[in-house]
């Protein structure tokens, strides 16, 4: 509901109507992003693509929240890594997507190939998420409470290590001998229903599939991918904080903007 919100409200800012006081605050960083891209509209798929130092970026803003984009963005990875050999590395929000390649990502081909199609996605989002070390992880509460492993008394119990280790060589057993176990089937459907949503996936990409697909190719990137590349530089190892790094990056994008 409040994806939905927000997409009404950004629907309203790219025909210059902005309601209500946090609207009006964050106009001047939209009309940066009207300048430098593209506010999208409710029934459209803003993807930007920017090439920088690091090297070319892909950015989606599907705006349906952070859970459902981080299965997103692995289904679209590997969608595109069919079409051509390629590695990209990852980072998701609330907001958007943003793969980074040291080559030009073949969207245009992936898109005709059904990039955004909904057909196929419990075939493909295994495959994307290598969902059988997930569902291995998700078995271990399964294991506990249906008692094949023992947690061990209070102050002496096992560690979250021994119990991963008790309950995943059950996982490999039934996954080899008992392919149809209830647990194994009861892991599966768990990893894929909670910890990736794979239902509102599905939802999504069917409105995806639907949206007119707006593609950018800013000189600089724009607001609304600037949380992406923050995101992203949480990673990294450096000498420096992340918020010195944060304003130096922003100080940059402020001074293009004027």
């Amino acid at each position: 509901m409040l994806a939905e919100r927000l997409r009404a409200r950004l629907d309203e800012a790219s025909r210059g109507i902005f309601r209500g006081a946090e609207m009006e605050a964050v106009t001047p960083i939209l009309d940066v992003q009207a300048r430098w891209s593209r506010i999208p509209r409710s029934d459209e798929l803003l993807v930007e693509r920017v090439r920088t130092r690091e090297g070319f970026h892909l950015f989606l803003f599907p705006f349906e929240g952070r859970l459902v984009h981080e299965g997103i963005a692995a289904l679209l990875a590997w969608r595109l890594s069919r079409i051509r050999p390629i590695t990209f590395t990852l980072a998701s929000n609330d907001y958007g997507i943003e793969l980074l390649s040291a080559e030009p990502a073949p969207f245009y081909e992936a898109l005709e190939a059904g990039l955004l199609s909904p057909e196929a996605l419990l075939d493909d989002l295994p495959a994307a998420l290598n969902a059988t070390e997930m569902a291995k992880r998700q078995f271990r509460e399964i294991a506990r409470i249906s008692g094949l492993v023992f947690p061990g008394l209070p102050r002496s119990g096992k560690t979250a290590r021994q119990l991963q280790a008790s309950s995943g060589l059950f996982f490999d057993v039934f996954q080899r001998h008992d392919p149809g176990n209830l647990l194994l089937s009861q892991a599966h459907r768990e990893v894929m229903e909670r910890q990736l949503e794979s239902s509102r996936i599905g939802r999504t990409l069917e409105r995806l599939a639907r949206a007119r697909v707006i593609v950018t190719e800013p000189a600089r990137t724009p607001p609304l991918a600037f949380p992406l590349l923050v995101d992203r530089a949480r990673e990294r190892v450096s000498s420096e904080t992340l918020a010195d790094r944060v304003r130096r990056m922003r100080l940059a994008l402020e001074r293009a903007a004027g």
